[in-house]
C-alpha cells in the first residue's frame, strides 16, 4: 500500500468517525429530560445504601427524613408508595420496580400539587 493509499484510507476513517460522533450528538440533543419525579425516584435507588442507616436492606419513615427535603413528599408517603409488601418499610427490590409505576407517581404529584 503506497503512502497516498493509506492516507486516503485514513481520512476516511476520521470522516466516518466524526460523522458518528456529530449523530450521537444530535441524537443526545433530542433527548427528552426525565422529570422530576423520575429524577427523584431515580435519586432513592441511588441514595439507597446511604440512607439505610442501620445497614438492614430497607429504608423506613425515620431514614428518609432527609428525602422529604429533595422531593414535596413526606417520608410517610415515599414509603406508601413503594411499600408494596405492606411491611412499612421498603426494600431496594420495591424501590425499583418503583420506577415501572411512574405515571401512578405522575398522577399523585400532580394532585398533591393541585
Amino acid at each position: 500500500m503506497t503512502l497516498a493509499q493509506w492516507s486516503s484510507r485514513l481520512q476516511l476513517l476520521l470522516n466516518m468517525k466524526c460523522i458518528t460522533l456529530l449523530a450521537l450528538c444530535v441524537l443526545a440533543g433530542c433527548a427528552t429530560s426525565p422529570g422530576p419525579i423520575k429524577r427523584q425516584m431515580i435519586g432513592l435507588i441511588e441514595k439507597f445504601d446511604r440512607w439505610d442507616i442501620n445497614g438492614d436492606g430497607f429504608l423506613t419513615e425515620s431514614e428518609l427524613k432527609e428525602a422529604e427535603k429533595l422531593s414535596n413528599f413526606t417520608a410517610a408517603e415515599i414509603v406508601e408508595f413503594y411499600d408494596t409488601g405492606g411491611d412499612g418499610k421498603v426494600s431496594l427490590k420495591e424501590a425499583q420496580e418503583g420506577i415501572a409505576r411512574l405515571p401512578e407517581a405522575r398522577e399523585i404529584a400532580a394532585k398533591k400539587e393541585a
